[in-house]
């Protein structure tokens, strides 16, 4: 794994700026916006043989259609997915607040009170930590896959998400965590002009975000993994960028 690259890569297009704006507008179009910036980035690293970034394709308008479709069904499985898993933690997590209130000492002024508090806000941590983890774990098997697929049936296939954890969940937890860190820095970067490239800088983080996935599935395979067929509406004829 190559986390730094998921970075430095974006930077290797000839017209890494001009596809930043280009991109960059689509984060303000509400919904829409941010499931078309991923089509584009699934395109890119999904839809052609050559993998240099050097050729990455270049973000235009007349294929909005096409990144949107592409973008849709990681979408879609992001959502259904995360609020099943949302759904499950929760049964979890509120009978072991609510016990933990049951138990809570009723003069909460004194020390012991105090202590209890603490305990309480301990336990919460570690369950919302735990929660994350475990989204992060089971999230991106079934996002890499839609995106391989272009399906949303398809995409639940538990057997690969259960290889998929099995070889690659210490890198996948180590990428989700290089992925948040990146993302600070590069919105903190952005809002130093003026505040609005803030915007702008989520689509080097998107590109990260793809960038590390592919790296994530290149690993599985290498550790004996069962490749997953790509979808052929992820090909056609989209020119790569002009070197």
């Amino acid at each position: 794994m190559n986390y730094t690259a998921s970075v430095s890569d974006y930077f290797k297009s000839p017209k890494w700026m001009m596809n930043t704006l280009l991109a960059g507008v689509c984060v303000f179009i509400p919904f829409v916006g941010p499931i078309v910036i991923k089509g584009w980035l699934i395109t890119g690293f999904w839809g052609r043989q050559d993998d240099r970034c050097e050729t990455f394709p270049d973000f235009d308008f007349n294929n909005f259609g096409k990144y949107l479709e592409r973008g849709l069904w990681p979408f879609l499985v992001q959502l259904v997915s995360g609020l099943v898993l949302a759904v499950v933690l929760c049964l979890f997590i509120v009978p072991v607040v609510m016990i933990l209130t049951l138990m809570a000492p009723h003069d909460s002024s004194g020390a012991q009170g105090s202590c209890f508090g603490i305990i309480l806000f301990v336990v919460i941590m570690a369950f919302y930590v735990t929660a994350i983890v475990a989204l992060m774990i089971v999230l991106t098997p079934l996002t890499l896959r839609a995106s391989m697929i272009q399906e949303f049936g398809p995409s639940f296939n538990m057997t690969f998400v259960k290889r998929f954890i099995a070889l690659t969940w210490k890198e996948t937890i180590i990428a989700s965590l290089f992925l948040m860190a990146a993302s600070i820095v590069l919105v903190a970067g952005g809002a130093l002009l003026l505040c609005v490239g803030m915007y702008f800088a989520t689509v080097p983080v998107y590109f990260c975000w793809v960038h590390l996935h592919k790296q994530l599935y290149q690993l599985y395979l290498s550790r004996g993994g069962e490749p997953v067929p790509l979808s052929p509406k992820l090909r056609d004829d989209l020119a790569p960028a002009a070197l």
